[in-house]
């Protein structure tokens, strides 16, 4: 690749020096030439060089070389075949979204995203450092959380305990294969007794810059923890029945309970819930907050939607074709809106008016006498997607339709119970009482 850009610095130089001469001078030394140059060569012809080069050399590289390439990557067309060529499902999965009348779509973002993560997950024995963390939790950890740009992870469990990670002090202490290392790093904070039931779910105040960190539990509480004081429980919210979910939206905190109910916290109006709305016939499985809007998932197998300003439920029961299984988790997006189910199915909404488009199975049911693979997350970008089997395979699909996969991964165990992924850095909880990081190789670098 650098004997590309020294080739390209040199012609850019001699075009630089044929401009100094008179238009007729120039004519004259390319008929005598009669050789193509970067002025002269057909953009057709270009286009066609820059489809074999990758789109992070394109935007980053080429398209400083000169102002003819600077005009011609910024051409959307260029990035829209590029996608095009490498994917074979729809993007994007609903092209026909009143979004789209409203906003243009980024392609050339949309395209160094697919390019960066297919490389990253393609080669990542080389890119990503798998380390595998025992010894902390003494049963199952059921849920993981990172925030503040990946840096800080906190994992809670059925030890009814919580722990605070810094992601620059898990490092390698010995190998269990070639590609996978066993540490002995401790956690920053860790609270044995964080509650009197199992730890089911986490949930940041700002997922970039988390001061305050919500863990509902089995033991009908919420509670919410300082990560500046220590890790100290600040407030103890009481929700009656078990809590199986719990999002954040602005300074209000949600929590989706077994008794298929969903309530409403504000820590500064005091443990007792401010709202409450009831928008299932089962338990409430799983939650998802985007702008206003709580997506909520259920044991009924439906998906509701409401609306906290309006006070309102903008859908209900909209049926979520499971067969004999059951919603595990949602990922939502400006333009998808995706159910994951235990039967190994993903299932796409309409993100703006929150109907069943249609679904995809993304681990084929096995036979009768092998367990089914439950998606236990699904995380999405604009261009890519990530999905978790409680099988312990990690599949890493193009944000097309139907989804196209181009990696997998898998982890040391096969009862993964949740996947979250932010700024590079994976992490995943498993029944076997560890946490398993892959972290990009670069970190470690300089120790």
């Amino acid at each position: 690749m650098c004997d590309i850009l020294e080739s390209l610095k040199g012609e850019l130089n001699e075009i630089e020096n044929d401009l100094i001469m008179s238009n007729k001078e120039v004519s004259e030394v390319y008929v005598e030439n009669n050789e193509p140059t970067l002025l002269n060569m057909p953009v057709e012809i270009i286009l066609n060089i820059c489809s074999y080069l990758d789109p992070h050399f394109l935007r980053t590289t080429l398209s400083k070389v000169c102002r003819r390439f600077e005009d011609i990557l910024a051409d959307d067309h260029l990035w829209k075949n590029w996608i095009h060529s490498k994917i074979k499902g729809a993007y994007p999965p609903l092209p026909y979204l009143k979004l789209w009348d409203e906003t243009d779509l980024d392609w050339e973002e949309v395209c160094v995203e697919m390019d960066v993560e297919r490389k990253k997950w393609s080669n990542v024995k080389e890119t990503m450092k798998h380390i595998v963390v025992r010894d902390v939790h003494f049963a199952s950890v059921d849920t993981v959380l990172l925030v503040n740009k990946g840096e800080i992870c906190i994992s809670g469990g059925r030890d009814r305990g919580m722990a605070l990670w810094s992601v620059q002090d898990i490092k390698a202490h010995r190998y269990y294969d070639n590609s996978t290392a066993i540490t002995d790093a401790k956690p920053r904070q860790i609270k044995y007794d964080a509650h009197l039931g199992w730890v089911w779910d986490l949930a940041p105040d700002n997922i970039d810059s988390a001061s305050i960190i919500y863990s509902a539990s089995w033991d009908n509480t919420v509670k919410a923890w300082d990560l500046h004081s220590g890790f100290e429980c600040v407030q103890t919210f009481q929700c009656g029945m078990s809590a199986l979910s719990v999002v954040t939206i602005d300074k209000i905190v949600m929590a989706g309970l077994y008794s298929k109910k969903v309530l409403s916290f504000d820590m500064r109006a005091g443990p007792s819930p401010v709202g409450c709305y009831k928008p299932h016939r089962g338990p409430i499985l799983a939650l998802c907050a985007y702008n206003n809007m709580i997506a909520s998932v259920s044991e009924d197998k439906t998906l509701a939607v409401w609306d906290r300003i309006a006070g309102k439920l903008l859908a209900h029961d909209v049926k979520i074709p499971t067969d004999k299984g059951y919603p595990v988790c949602i990922s939502w997006c400006p333009t998808a809106l995706y159910i994951g189910d235990s039967k190994g199915s993903l299932h796409l909404i309409n993100p703006e008016d929150h109907t069943y488009v249609k679904s995809h199975e993304i681990w084929p049911e096995p036979p009768i006498i092998k367990p089914s693979s439950k998606i236990t997350s699904c995380y999405q970008n604009q261009g890519t997607m990530i999905v978790c089997s409680d099988r312990g395979e990690i599949k890493f699909l193009y944000n097309c339709y139907p989804p196209e996969e181009f990696s997998n991964v898998e982890t040391s165990t096969c009862d993964v119970t949740q996947l979250r992924y932010l700024n590079e850095v994976l992490v995943t909880g498993t029944c076997d009482s560890a946490i398993e990081f892959w972290i990009p190789s670069e970190r470690y670098q300089d120790t």
